[in-house]
């Protein structure tokens, strides 16, 4: 072990010992864990504040915004549906769009 990982060891300890963890939220629950297999290393902590924010990455809001669309298409009259697809195919081009920049 380290230098630093011998002082953070010692600092949890000391905290543990005077029960700085004792009141924290969700203690004895088991706690939920993401899974951020699919998800690049480097982009990892930015999407665990985004999520824990309550928002979303603007492809993952594009990608809920357009299933909503197609739960809408499926039970619209016809005259509401060219509009309807309209919407879709715009919401799908600008993901293409996004996706393609993060590409680069």
């Amino acid at each position: 072990m380290d230098r630093i990982s011998r002082i953070i060891e010692r600092n949890i300890k000391k905290a543990i010992d005077q029960g700085g963890f004792d009141d924290l939220p969700g203690k004895g629950k088991a706690q939920r864990l993401a899974d951020l297999r699919f998800v690049p290393p480097e982009q990892r902590a930015a999407l665990l504040v985004l999520r824990n924010s309550g928002s979303l990455p603007p492809e993952m809001e594009l990608r809920k915004e357009i299933a909503g669309l197609e739960e809408k298409l499926q039970i619209a009259m016809e005259e509401d549906k060219p509009g309807i697809i309209k919407a879709i195919t715009e919401k799908k081009m600008f993901y293409d769009i996004l996706m393609e920049r993060q590409k680069r």
